[in-house]
């Protein structure tokens, strides 16, 4: 997993991929903003598709909130994921929480119900686990200055390519890994996919409001070592479409893609 920062915020989450969860009736308990709750994992527990046994809990969010959600637990390798309303993956993480306890940080797209499950990276793993759900506050559009956001290059809409070279020159995350960073002005509602691909590096892609709070990252959803988001857009306004490698001193040409 990658952990980046950029000067303006802490950047966190990792997605990797894991089934849907098979909806069939399962009890929900409901968790409130800002709190934990506790719970234990046993054989009489829903199935994910590779036999992983998990909890649901549900909470009530809004449109552009940015909540972070935590599955810690002692007795197993904690897998946490995020489903809206209807049952819909939103996002899912491993170990973004520390150790073996998972951390997802997501943008909610509009305003509802979402449900959280509480899950085991294995089959056959059970125990106590705890979940935390926090409000990190609400994603802004921030201030284009008349055009584009700070730190960005240029702007870049939907349909377009961009292409650039990455050199030792760029401005870093913290992991020391550079960046290109270019201007998108999207819509409340607006579902967009971003690509970064290169054959030089080990591409990286993130999405941040106009503040710089990240809502959204990838490394190979492109397929390869290409990186792939696809996101729905939580308010009217400028986001941060930034191009990125996955390591350190990696360096070379790449093209950014707005879908």
């Amino acid at each position: 997993m990658k952990r980046t920062y950029l000067a303006l915020s802490v950047l966190t989450l990792a997605a990797c991929a894991r089934p849907a969860a098979r909806m069939a009736p399962v009890v929900e308990r409901e968790i409130a903003m800002n709190s934990e709750v506790h719970g234990q994992l046993t054989r009489a527990d829903a199935q994910l598709r590779d036999s992983s046994r998990y909890q649901a809990w549900r909470f009530e969010g809004v449109a552009g909130q940015i909540v972070q959600i935590d599955v810690i637990s002692t007795d197993f390798d904690a897998f946490a994921l995020l489903h809206d309303g209807a049952g819909t993956k939103l996002a899912d993480n491993d170990d973004g929480g520390g150790g073996t306890n998972a951390r997802i940080t997501y943008t909610l797209p509009r305003s509802g119900w979402y449900r959280i499950l509480a899950n085991s990276l294995a089959r056959d793993r059970y125990g106590r686990y705890t979940v935390r759900l926090r409000s990190l506050g609400m994603a802004t559009a921030g201030s284009t200055g008349g055009g584009l956001l700070p730190g960005t290059v240029g702007q870049i809409m939907r349909g377009q390519t961009m292409s650039g070279q990455l050199s030792a020159n760029d401005p870093k995350l913290s992991d020391g890994s550079v960046y290109q960073a270019w201007t998108y002005i999207g819509t409340a509602g607006e579902t967009v996919t971003v690509e970064v691909t290169s054959s030089d590096f080990d591409a990286y892609a993130l999405i941040q409001d106009g503040s710089g709070t990240k809502l959204a990252d990838n490394d190979d959803g492109g397929g390869g070592t290409n990186a792939r988001i696809t996101f729905t857009l939580p308010y009217s306004g400028a986001y941060r479409l930034i191009a990125n490698t996955y390591r350190q001193g990696s360096f070379g040409a790449f093209a950014l893609t707005v879908r």
